[in-house]
């Protein structure tokens, strides 16, 4: 049976997470660059990262090479709704509860070109950017949180990915009326499509297939290891079914780099250590998935140094995230 692998849009999901609120580190985003220009922002080929993708087992027979081989032309269109929780202390004295509204967008997508050596070039473009549910926050609060992630209506861009998943180029426009904040969290996105997007191995696989891709993520100074196991648990008329197991954690301490820091300040990553757990099923003739549904809680303990203070403040946070697609 000839397959055609999925081709899951973690990558440009962040961006929605970091839309406003700021919890940082519940997703890892790379080192960012500054744009060539106050509208659009080009990303020269990926560099070299560690990244590894792994075998663990080939799973039962028949086997096949998973592939991206979307059709020139094909359109489609994702709904995708993402919930979040948070919760943190301060010097030990717990903060009250946020439940931060849900974030919906719906993500279109557009194959213009796949070349004979399998790569994939396609266009993407956010619309119905919203925020949903129901939230403990002040209505301020949320009239600004509307307002600001309504201006992501509009983002468009075009990736390059290899028929394996690897990202190779992408180029994103902003729109003007963009927060400064969320051009820099575009700027780090771009470079960190390569470590979140599916990568499939190059061996041939069954169901019951596992494989393993380890990569080491940087950003604001701070480096995180990723692994992502993948298992095919079924394949049955070109629909496949994968379980999604995703560990980052932090080698040991490391200092926060932040442009908008208070000068004289120091933030210090004492730890972090984050863990989600998913499925996705897909069409094999899809660049996007036809449902995912992905889980993931991280612990975050900083350290700040007060300028011209002896004063240390010390803050843990946990953040729930719940992320949904369904395509139409």
């Amino acid at each position: 049976m000839k397959s055609k692998k999925n081709l899951l849009v973690g990558g440009m999901l962040l961006t929605i997470m970091g839309s406003g609120l700021q919890p940082v580190f519940n997703r890892a985003f790379a080192q960012t660059t500054q744009p060539k220009t106050p509208l659009e922002n080009q990303l020269s080929p990926q560099p070299k990262t560690n990244s590894q993708i792994q075998l663990i087992t080939p799973g039962a027979q028949p086997r096949q090479k998973l592939r991206f081989v979307p059709q020139v032309g094909q359109k489609e269109t994702a709904d995708m709704q993402m919930d979040m929780d948070m919760s943190m202390s301060v010097n030990g004295n717990e903060a009250p509860s946020f439940k931060i509204p849900g974030t919906s967008v719906k993500l279109n997508t557009v194959v213009n070109k796949v070349e004979q050596n399998g790569d994939i070039y396609y266009d993407f473009s956010y619309d119905n950017v919203d925020i949903t549910g129901e939230s403990n926050l002040p209505a301020s609060a949320l009239e600004d949180m509307r307002r600001e992630i309504k201006k992501m209506q509009g983002l468009k861009g075009n990736v390059i990915v290899d028929n394996k998943g690897r990202t190779k180029k992408a180029n994103f426009t902003i729109p003007k009326n963009f927060n400064p904040a969320l051009k820099q969290t575009m700027e780090q996105l771009k470079n960190s499509i390569e470590q979140l997007s599916a990568q499939v191995p190059t061996e041939a696989v069954g169901k019951g297939a596992k494989w393993q891709h380890t990569s080491r993520i940087s950003f604001n100074g701070i480096t995180l290891e990723q692994t992502i196991n993948y298992e095919l648990v079924d394949i049955q008329d070109d629909i496949a079914t994968m379980n999604i197991n995703l560990i980052q954690k932090a080698p040991g301490a490391q200092k926060i780099v932040l442009p908008q820091v208070p000068k004289g300040m120091t933030m210090t990553m004492e730890s972090y250590n984050a863990s989600g757990t998913g499925q996705s099923k897909v069409s094999l003739n899809q660049i996007m998935p036809l449902s995912t549904s992905l889980k993931m809680n991280a612990n975050t303990q900083m350290r700040t140094n007060v300028p011209n203070s002896s004063e240390t403040m010390l803050m843990n946070q946990q953040i729930s995230t719940q992320l949904n697609i369904q395509s139409k």
